[in-house]
């Protein structure tokens, strides 16, 4: 039973983390359940090789029949560089498009028949810690906001392969408002606003760190907006962390500005608007911006338990506008997935809930002619 009413929970029950498994088996394993699965698909684990693979093969035996696939492999190349030249080998049926590299990809005779793009319900974005200064002070949030611009990333960095935006939601989630509006790219009131929040031209206002974690792209970001912040005389300190490291000093509320990439677990815009900024979920469960705010948590509150409908879809949209104009979130933009295919994969479906079509794709479906 359902302790309230709570309108995205037939897409919890599709989530990865609600898969059918053998009740038997985990008990029996316990922790080595992770490394020996036993799932309801149409595949099963045949090898796992350490930061190498992870093979499937088939399971003929499935209710829905045997797939069209005798085996699957998962090949693990950290290096983009290194997967992009292995497809291009023809070692790979499918493989990721390099940062850098999507407009010439797209532009190559032998290649650009084989890309992929579409959107995915994901934003890369800032936040700021609301207890910790400068960004206690809602005039520093807009100052920055309005100092950023996020073209040069978009169309710069990224070649224009992933999608624009101002709001929190992306345009492929239900409940996605196109008229949503934020602080935008202006100079002028970037300055304006420093000088109200009592640092004209950035005096007296101390270096303001920047966290990130390690990836090449995010560098690149974030050495833009350390040149972007300059011009209007807020001097930027970039701190690159591994994963692990980011996480933890972002959820215990360390750090006062740091990079926020969120990908949807299920097709609702509660699962970005009231886990990201409802009280409850401050710090780990969601709300790393530490913000707080009652009215906004009583009309979430009352927007999860509301069936699907315009009404319940207005709650969210005012709450993300809400929050925009509170300058709690910058969108610097929403993902989109790019991959190579083969012409010899059939069948492949592209999930808007994942990064990387082979992961959340019924692969039950797919053949390789």
């Amino acid at each position: 039973k359902l302790d309230a009413p709570f309108a995205p929970f037939l897409f919890l029950m599709a989530y990865d983390a609600a898969s059918i498994v053998p009740r038997e088996e985990a008990e029996r394993l316990g922790l080595a359940f992770a490394t020996r699965p036993v799932g309801s698909g149409a595949f099963r684990l045949k090898e796992w090789r350490r930061d190498d693979r992870v093979v499937l093969e088939t399971f003929p035996e499935h209710f829905r029949g045997a797939p069209g696939l005798e085996r699957v492999v998962f090949r693990i190349i950290p290096a983009e560089i290194t997967r992009f030249n292995d497809f291009k080998a023809g070692n790979l049926d499918m493989s990721d498009i390099p940062t850098g590299h999507c407009r010439a990809v797209k532009a190559d005779p032998l290649l650009r028949g084989q890309v992929a793009i579409w959107p995915t319900l994901g934003t890369h974005a800032i936040r700021f810690n609301v207890e910790k200064p400068p960004f206690d002070d809602r005039r520093m949030r807009l100052a920055v906001a309005h100092a950023i611009d996020p073209v040069g990333i978009v169309d710069g960095l990224l070649e224009g392969c992933v999608i624009a935006g101002k709001g929190i939601l992306p345009p492929s989630l239900p409940g996605y408002n196109p008229k949503v509006t934020a602080p935008g790219f202006n100079r002028e009131r970037a300055r304006q606003l420093l000088a109200e929040a009592g640092h004209p031209g950035g005096r007296g206002l101390p270096p303001i760190t920047y966290h990130f974690n390690t990836g090449d792209l995010n560098q690149r970001i974030a050495e833009l907006l350390q040149a972007q912040l300059r011009e209007v005389g807020i001097t930027l300190e970039l701190r690159r962390l591994d994963w692990a490291a980011h996480i933890k000093v972002v959820d215990e509320g360390a750090v006062s500005m740091f990079r926020q990439g969120w990908i949807a677990d299920y097709p609702d815009p509660e699962n970005f608007v009231t886990v990201l900024f409802h009280s409850r979920n401050v710090g780990a469960a969601g709300n790393t911006s530490r913000y707080r705010n009652p009215e906004l948590d009583r009309l979430l509150d009352q927007a999860d338990a509301m069936p699907a409908g315009p009404a319940r879809t207005k709650i969210y949209q005012d709450a993300e506008q809400r929050l925009l104009d509170d300058g709690l979130w910058i969108t610097l933009y929403h993902y989109a997935s790019r991959a190579l295919i083969r012409p010899t994969v059939k069948g492949l479906e592209r999930s808007p809930l994942s990064t990387a079509p082979e992961f959340l794709a019924p692969l039950r479906k797919v053949k390789v002619e």
